[in-house]
């Protein structure tokens, strides 16, 4: 294609591209009136919830005998069987769902009961047959929800910052706020020795390659990818590249993926390229790991992670979930088997991988998510 006529197309495109943005605006905002039946309103909030490839696996089954309560189930819609291939991410997704309404019931005069793995253990042929949390609300006034940073309104909207790094600066009273949330089976570290986090960088690095150089992991992130603002309107969920670009360039790669998108493997190179390069700047991790993995630990480990990874927020840091050597898919058993080796001898799980750091400027577009209806189930 000639240079004139190419500069035409990507002129028109740009045009067409740029008002469909993102799925979502700010989603929620400080004194909007809230939903008419609470169980709504907090799903409004949940939503936002930090989410495994942002797959939002939630589904919420509305009691239809009682106004108070509520079921999440995982949405086996939305799973990654290659990258995720024992919904162990999935799982923990659950837990930052169910942080946001512990805190925002809070917010509006409600404890909000979480009963977890109410009918018992999750199926793992179908996750989707048994509820992973029954919650109930009670008007009790004041009241204080431990998860209250889970939704922080300022946090909680602020749009996430890919691979534009500084270093982050985590004083001792952020730090010692992160570790509290160690106990009950969970612990929570932060790693700013030079040389380890080298080796996690290193780990981290190793494991992103294998992911994109292994065709199945590679081919279901390619296809979890949304190429454009349309895409992510009408598939409100996966990878974006809203969180790469500010809005000021968002619409040129947006245009530049609809004329010519990269194939797999070109994709997969780009990405290890754009990866490693972003680790340059981190010096801080977080690594948040639990005594077991049963569901319950997995749940209880991302009610957790929403809280102080609202606090990192609050504080003018990104997290960037750095979990590939977590996986249990077999190419990635090595550097599994490594992490575990140095991080949890004496037995236990690493739930998570966490590189922190402080974005640099720009405004960044929200991610695609869904409307809290597409997310309920009315009976």
């Amino acid at each position: 294609m000639k240079k004139g006529r190419l500069s035409l197309l990507v002129l028109v495109l740009s045009t067409i591209l740029a008002p469909l943005g993102c799925a979502a605006g700010p989603p929620v905002r400080e004194g909007a009136v809230p939903a008419e039946d609470v169980r709504v309103e907090l799903v409004e909030w949940a939503r936002l919830a930090q989410s495994a490839h942002n797959y939002q696996a939630w589904r919420i089954v509305l009691d239809p005998a009682r106004g108070d309560r509520m079921d999440l189930f995982v949405e086996t819609d939305r799973l990654l069987p290659e990258t995720d291939p024992y919904s162990r991410q999935t799982l923990i997704s659950l837990g930052t769902f169910l942080a946001v309404i512990d805190a925002r019931a809070a917010q509006l005069g409600r404890r909000a009961d979480i009963d977890l793995l109410p009918d018992g253990d999750l199926d793992d042929r179908d996750l989707a047959r048994l509820p992973a949390a029954r919650i109930t609300l009670t008007r009790a006034e004041p009241t204080q929800s431990r998860f209250a940073a889970a939704a922080d309104v300022d946090a909680l909207t602020t749009a996430t910052v890919k691979y534009r790094y500084r270093p982050a600066e985590i004083d001792a009273a952020l730090a010692d706020r992160i570790t509290a949330w160690s106990g009950n089976g969970l612990r929570v570290e932060v790693v700013t020795e030079p040389d380890e986090v080298a080796w996690l960088n290193r780990v981290s690095i190793d494991a992103f390659t294998i992911e994109m150089e292994h065709e199945p992991t590679l081919m279901e992130t390619y296809e979890s990818t949304r190429w454009n603002g349309r895409a992510r309107r009408q598939d409100p969920y996966g990878l974006a590249f809203t969180a790469n670009f500010p809005r000021r360039t968002l619409w040129l790669a947006d245009t530049m993926m609809t004329i010519a998108p990269q194939r797999p493997a070109a994709f997969g190179r780009t990405g290890v390229r754009l990866f490693t390069g972003a680790l340059d700047d981190i010096n801080t991790y977080i690594v948040l790991k639990t005594d077991d993995n049963s569901r319950r630990s997995q749940i209880e480990a991302g009610m957790a992670l929403q809280a102080f990874w609202m606090e990192l927020h609050s504080a003018g840091h990104v997290v960037l979930a750095n979990s590939q050597a977590l996986q249990e898919y077999p190419a990635m058993a090595p550097l599994y088997e490594e992490v575990h080796e140095r991080l949890a001898p004496e037995g236990g799980t690493v739930q998570m991988l966490l590189a922190v750091a402080r974005p640099r400027g720009g405004r960044h577009a929200f991610s695609p998510r869904f409307a809290a209806e597409e997310l309920i189930v009315r009976r």
